[in-house]
Parts: C-alpha cells; sequence; structure tokens
C-alpha cells in the first residue's frame, strides 16, 4: 500500500465517522450542546477578564 492510498483510506474512515456521529444526533441534540458549551466559554471568558481586572486594581492601589 502506498502513501496516497493510506491518506484516502484514513479520509474516507474518518468522514464515515464523523457522519455517523452528526446523524446519531438530532437538531435539538445538536442545540442543546452548542449551548452548553458557549455558556461555559462566556464563564470562563468572564473569569478570566474579570480576575485580570482585579489583579490590575489592586497592584495599582498599593
Amino acid at each position: 500500500m502506498n502513501n496516497i492510498e493510506k491518506y484516502t483510506t484514513g479520509t474516507a474512515y474518518g468522514a464515515s465517522a464523523t457522519t455517523f456521529l452528526c446523524g446519531v444526533l438530532s437538531l435539538s441534540d445538536w442545540a442543546l450542546i452548542t449551548g452548553i458549551i458557549c455558556s461555559v466559554l462566556t464563564v470562563g471568558l468572564n473569569w478570566y477578564y474579570r480576575h485580570k481586572e482585579y489583579c490590575f486594581k489592586t497592584k495599582h492601589e498599593k
């Protein structure tokens, strides 16, 4: 088996796995997962910038 066959076989398996995983979940399931991920990212970003603001304020108050 040459290199091209290795890449095409891997790509075919990856594409079939992706379409399988996309087909397993309904649209409402994907919406729920997307909402959860966005909420977690929002909390993380808010914490990060509030922490930076707190460190900045406490550093310059002394």
